[in-house]
């Protein structure tokens, strides 16, 4: 336990890193300009994807420009043009609505500033058509489907039969695919979701759940991202009621309520794509635009999450908290490799790899 508040503790740390290495980004680098956008400066999550991208830009010597949506999803398009203008000279971008993929790569297209899009990826037949486009430099998210199907597997070994999944809103990128992918296996093993909530945020979802739970009495809740697991911590708090929660995303306050048992269990990725995003965009600023053997620019949606049970916490720790997962000199290496090199490093990746790459054995 001592080992897991410590790790709190440098959570913490690392959240207030995030924020100096957005609020300081004119100041970094004097190469390249690259703008991210970032949803709002209150979720966890958000941040650490947008501090991966940070440190990656810096790492190269270019300029990040982070911009804040304010959790405004018509704010985004107003950023993305907002980058433009600015003289960014690429584009990391984080959109949650579908339909608004096509606007967002016009607006670029526009601007001839070229464009990655980062965690949330448009679908297979989208980013096809957005091939043609040559600013359009590639997409990286996770495995939404494979966090889903894990959360499925561990309810069903612990025997739960039913379930209250609050979630994101229809039709989002990231959860809506491990909604459906726990949903499949879940009700294939005889399982039943009682309740699907669609959530804008941790408050709404949290009024959410506790009026659910009014009517329902699930075996377990599942939030499909961090802050809707936090939510249900929240709810059943309010509630005084005492149902197990698992939840995606390697969250700060998720972990600490995992440490407190609120949690059973958390898989995430460390929100990586937010360099793996950077370092595409990267390469092609740098002059070495990576593409499969068939010249196809990459779209990769299955980076591996992992799980940190108790035994690897400190591991964790050392490794996430405390450090970048990526250094300097593997950044370098990876913006100027090729595209092998690149896919090698981002399905290797693991909590494991990654400590063997910093030379830190448990």
């Amino acid at each position: 336990m001592k080992k897991r508040i410590i790790a709190i503790i440098a959570a913490c740390a690392m959240l207030v890193t995030a924020f100096a290495g957005i609020a300081s980004a004119e100041e970094a680098g004097e190469g390249f300009k690259v703008g991210y956008n970032y949803f709002g400066a209150g979720s966890y999550a958000l941040l650490s994807l947008a501090n991966n991208s940070d440190y990656a830009i810096a790492h190269m010597g270019d300029t990040p420009m982070g911009t804040n949506d304010n959790f405004q999803i018509e704010q985004i398009i107003a950023d993305v043009e907002n980058m433009c203008n600015a003289g960014c000279d690429g584009i990391l971008i984080w959109l949650p609505v579908p339909d608004l993929y096509p606007t967002v790569a016009e607006i670029c297209s526009k601007y001839e500033v070229p464009f990655v899009f980062n965690d949330k990826v448009p679908d297979p037949e989208m980013h096809k058509s957005f091939c043609e486009n040559p600013f359009y430099v590639g997409s990286i998210g996770p495995a939404n489907a494979v966090y889903g199907e894990a959360i499925a597997d561990y309810a069903i070994e612990q025997g739960y039969k039913t379930v209250l999944v609050a979630t994101a809103t229809i039709g989002d990128p990231t959860d809506t695919p491990r909604l459906e992918a726990f949903r499949a296996k879940f009700e294939a093993a005889g399982g039943e979701i009682l309740d699907v909530l669609n959530c804008e945020n941790i408050d709404d979802a949290t009024t959410k759940i506790e009026n659910s739970l009014i009517v329902n009495e699930p075996d377990f809740i599942y939030g499909t991202g961090s802050d809707f697991g936090i939510a249900a911590v929240n709810a059943l708090n309010n509630a005084e009621e005492d149902i197990p929660v698992v939840t995606s995303g390697l969250d700060k306050q998720a972990l600490d309520y995992e440490a407190q048992g609120k949690i059973q269990m958390i898989n995430g990725d460390f929100w990586v794509c937010g360099y793996y995003a950077a370092v595409l965009l990267e390469a092609y600023l740098h002059g070495n635009q990576l593409k499969d053997a068939d010249g196809n620019v990459p779209y990769i949606d299955d980076v591996a999450p992992f799980e940190v049970p108790a035994d690897k916490y400190a591991l964790y720790e050392e490794v996430f908290l405390n450090a970048t997962p990526y250094s300097q000199e593997e950044t370098v290496a990876l913006v100027n490799g090729t595209y092998d090199d690149f896919v090698n490093a981002l399905y290797s990746y693991s909590i494991d790899e990654r400590a063997a790459a910093h030379g830190i054995t448990e």
